[in-house]
């Protein structure tokens, strides 16, 4: 990957901001469901051309729990590759230990990652000091800058703010964001607090864009996005423009379509979104099921709704 083709590091405080999208990974619709790289290709220039102020490939809106290693690489290397430096790519490289993590790391740095992001240690659960030995190997092993993923209904449990700041501390430049998927705004707005000054904080959440940035966050990482990119985007600009009023109107119409997604194992519906507007990624991989008829019936009254507006 030629350097050219990065996002120039001395940008990232000023620019890792907006709305980030973490892309979905297309499967080819066989029995093996390998990967259709084609595809990404082809979802990732129509993200880039909405206007997308970033790509997050192998995040849990990627399935990246059910990709192999080699798999992962091919993903990154492939969006890196179609986005050629216009908006930075933010790799996800989350695993359940350390040496796994630090391996994913490295890969995904020869791919051609702008950016780091990686969950804590999942299945086993570890303690603060664990936390912390886990991502300073990831910072000890790769010269990329550094996300934290804070997922706790997935991985089982919160990352504190206290050791986030720690390894904020220690590197300095290296962290330089955080993604908090929750619907609790309260300890949203205490990593906010704690955190905001030094660090890009980012809610996970699709239907709490606009409280989210009510409170003070840098933006959004937001699944909807891959099927509704202008209106996702739409809501942090008008915000961004004092348009308070478009942007929450915008917020309440991806609402309804943000909830339909929890409809059977994510990201199905979001899967099956895609399809129907015309953005085919194929089917999530096993052992994530399809919708049953009644989902997909739902989902297709949630679509017909929000592309009638």
């Amino acid at each position: 990957m030629s350097p050219k083709m990065r996002w120039p590091r001395d940008r990232w405080r000023r620019t890792l901001r907006g709305i980030i999208v973490p892309i979905v990974t297309p499967f080819k619709r066989t029995r093996s469901q390998e990967l259709d790289l084609d595809a990404l290709r082809r979802h990732t220039r129509f993200l880039v051309s909405s206007g997308v102020n970033g790509i997050m490939p192998l995040g849990t809106t990627g399935e990246f729990s059910l990709l192999s290693r080699e798999e992962r690489k091919a993903v990154v290397e492939t969006v890196a590759e179609t986005v050629s430096g216009k908006i930075p790519v933010i790799a996800g490289v989350s695993e359940s230990g350390t040496q796994n993590t630090v391996a994913l790391a490295s890969d995904a740095a020869d791919a051609g990652a702008d950016l780091l992001i990686a969950t804590g240690p999942y299945y086993y659960k570890t303690d603060d000091e664990g936390l912390y030995v886990h991502y300073q190997a990831i910072l000890d092993a790769v010269d990329l800058p550094l996300m934290v993923y804070n997922i706790p209904s997935w991985v089982g449990y919160n990352i504190p703010p206290l050791t986030v700041r720690r390894l904020v501390r220690e590197n300095l430049g290296r962290i330089v964001g955080v993604k908090f998927t929750t619907g609790d705004m309260v300890s949203f707005i205490d990593y906010l607090e704690m955190l905001g000054k030094d660090l890009s904080i980012f809610i996970g959440s699709d239907a709490l864009i606009f409280a989210a940035l009510s409170v003070g966050a840098a933006g959004a990482v937001a699944g909807c996005a891959n099927a509704f990119p202008r209106e996702t985007i739409g809501i942090y600009q008008h915000f961004k423009r004092g348009d308070l009023l478009k942007s929450r109107r915008i917020q309440s119409d991806l609402r309804s379509f943000a909830r339909t997604l929890n409809m059977g194992t994510y990201p199905s519906a979001l899967k099956e979104a895609l399809s129907i507007l015309g953005h085919e990624c194929g089917p999530a991989r096993r052992p994530l099921v399809p919708l049953s008829k009644d989902e997909r019936k739902k989902l297709r009254k949630s679509l017909v709704r929000k592309t009638a507006q």
